[in-house]
C-alpha cells in the first residue's frame, strides 16, 4: 500500500523520515509531496493513489494542513486523511475539524501499520488502538497503545521518502534527532500549544549512545556531501550526567562534523558549554521561554532570573559559539507590556538571531494584535536596537502583512547567516519552490 506524507517545509524531517522507515520495513510504499513544489499537487496525488494521507504539523502550520487536507480529499479518492504529531495529540479538539479522519495519538511507528492493515481489509478505522476519530455520537477513543520502549529497533530514518525532491536530498545539512523530545519549529507563523510547551519540561526517551553515533555514520555514509548536523529535537541535553558526555566523546572521535542544537539555559553549566564546543558545536538554540520572570518559573517548574541567562550567554560566547534565542509570546492574559519584556531581554542578550514563537490558544481565541506585531518585529528590532521606539509603535499601528514579510525576510536570512544551511542549499530550495506559483493549492 502507498502512504503520501503531506508537508509544508523544503527541509528533512526527523518524523517523517522515521515513519516513513517503518512503513516501508512493512512492505509499504512511503512518499513526501511538498505543495509549493509540486506544478499541480492534486494531479501528483491522483497518480500516485495513497491509500492514506499523514500530516503531522506542528502548531501554526495546523490550518495549513487542515486546508490541504479537505483540498485533497477529492484527489485521492477519498483516501482518509491522517494527522499525528505535537499539535494533534495536544488538542483534543483537533479531531473535530473538517477534513481530519483520524488522529495517531500513540506511537506512529507502530499505529499507523496497523490503520494500513484495515484498509486493506477494509475495517472501520475508528476504535484502532491508538487513536481517535470522530463518530456519529463524538470522538471515539481506540485502546492505549504501548509506546516503544526501545527506539533503537525502529529501522534507520528513510531520506528516499524525499526522492521527488532532489533539492531536499542534496542538502548538506543533516537534521537529526536523537530522541523522542520536542521537534524544533523556528519557522514563521509558528504557534506552539500550551500542552506541548509544557511537554517541552519533560524526559523523553532517547537512543542508546551506540545506536545514535552508528545512525549518524550510516547516513554521513549514504550521502559524503554532509558538512554539518543540526539536532532538530530537545532531547539532546536531556541526560547530562552519563548520556551526553558519553555520547560528546563519540561525537568528536567519530562524526567530526560541525553541530547546532537546542538548549535551555538551566541546562548549561559551565562543564556541558565546555563538553558542546570541544565537541564540535558553533550554534546553540537558547530557549529563554519568555521576558517576565515569573512566567519563566511558571514553565519551568524553578526561578531563573535574568542575570543567569546573561550569565548563561556570556558562557557560550566565551567557547566560540554562536547565539540564537528562542521565546515565547501571546501567553493567555499577557498584556503588552508583560510581552515587551521578552523584547528587551533579547536585546539585552543581542543574540544572532531571535525567533519569537506565538502561544496557540484555541480556534476561537486570537492573540491581541499589538502583540501578535511585536513578535513579527521582534528579530530585525533585537538586530537593531535603535528601532525599538519605532517598532512598539509600530506594533500598535502598522500593517499586520508588512510585518510577516518583515519577520519573513529576517527568519530566511538567519538560516545562511547561522551556517544551518549552506547558500547553495537556499538557492536549490528558492528554485524549486517556485513551480507551484499560479498553481497554487488554497490556503487559509
Amino acid at each position: 500500500m502507498r502512504v503520501a506524507f503531506i508537508q509544508k517545509d523544503p527541509l528533512a524531517h526527523p518524523l517523517l523520515m522515521s515513519l516513513g522507515a517503518a512503513v516501508v520495513f512493512r512492505g509499504h510504499q512511503a512518499r513526501v509531496f511538498i505543495p509549493a513544489a509540486e506544478r499541480d499537487l492534486s494531479q501528483a496525488l491522483r497518480r500516485y493513489a495513497p491509500a492514506a494521507v499523514v500530516f503531522a504539523p506542528p502548531s501554526g502550520f495546523h490550518l495549513w494542513a487542515l486546508s490541504q487536507a479537505r483540498h485533497l480529499r477529492d484527489a485521492t479518492g477519498g483516501a482518509p486523511m491522517i494527522f499525528t504529531g505535537a499539535h494533534a495529540v495536544d488538542h483534543e479538539d483537533f479531531v473535530l475539524e473538517e477534513g481530519v479522519d483520524l488522529i495517531m495519538t500513540g506511537d506512529p511507528e507502530t499505529t499507523l501499520p496497523e490503520v494500513l492493515a484495515k484498509i486493506d481489509k477494509e475495517r472501520d478505522l475508528p476504535g484502532t488502538s491508538g487513536t481517535t476519530a470522530l463518530g456519529p455520537d463524538g470522538p471515539i477513543l481506540g485502546p492505549p497503545r504501548a509506546m516503544i520502549d526501545d527506539l533503537d529497533q525502529l529501522p534507520l530514518p528513510d531520506m528516499e521518502i524525499y526522492r521527488r525532491y532532489p533539492f531536499v536530498q542534496q542538502q548538506t545539512t543533516l537534521g537529526f534527532a536523537v530522541g523522542r523530545g520536542v521537534l524544533e519549529n523556528t519557522h514563521a507563523g509558528f504557534r506552539i500549544g500550551l500542552p506541548e510547551l509544557a511537554r517541552r519540561f519533560q524526559p523523553a526517551r532517547q537512543h542508546s549512545v551506540m545506536e545514535a553515533i552508528s545512525r549518524l555514520l550510516l547516513l554521513r555514509q549514504r550521502r559524503p556531501f554532509y558538512r554539518r548536523v543540526a539536532f532538530r529535537d530537545d532531547s539532546l541535553l536531556l541526560d547530562r550526567v552519563e548520556w551526553l558526555p558519553e555520547f560528546l566523546d563519540r561525537y568528536q572521535r567519530e562524526v567530526q562534523l560541525p553541530f547546532s542544537c537546542l538548549a535551555r539555559p538551566d541546562q548549561l553549566d559551565e562543564k556541558t558549554v565546555k563538553r558542546l564546543s570541544t565537541a564540535g558545536c558553533r550554534c546553540i538554540k537558547l530557549c529563554i521561554e519568555s521576558g517576565d520572570p515569573d512566567r519563566r518559573e511558571e514553565l519551568i517548574g524553578e526561578p531563573l532570573s535574568d542575570n543567569e541567562i546573561l550569565a548563561c550567554v556570556d558562557q557560550i560566547r566565551s567557547e566560540g559559539i554562536g547565539i540564537q534565542t528562542l521565546s515565547f509570546i501571546g501567553f493567555p492574559d499577557e498584556t503588552p507590556e508583560r510581552a515587551i519584556r521578552s523584547l528587551d531581554l533579547n536585546i539585552r542578550i543581542a543574540p544572532d538571531h531571535a525567533f519569537a514563537l506565538g502561544v496557540y490558544l484555541s480556534q476561537q481565541q486570537e492573540v491581541p494584535q499589538e502583540i501578535d506585531h511585536l513578535r513579527d518585529l521582534l528579530p530585525v528590532t533585537v538586530r537593531f536596537p535603535s528601532l525599538r521606539p519605532l517598532s512598539l509603535w509600530a506594533a500598535k499601528r502598522g500593517d499586520s502583512s508588512l510585518h510577516q514579510r518583515i519577520f519573513q525576510l529576517h527568519h530566511d536570512a538567519s538560516f545562511v547567516t547561522s551556517g544551518e544551511l549552506a547558500v547553495r542549499d537556499i538557492a536549490r530550495i528558492a528554485g524549486n519552490m517556485r513551480r507551484s506559483r499560479g498553481k497554487a493549492t488554497p490556503s487559509p
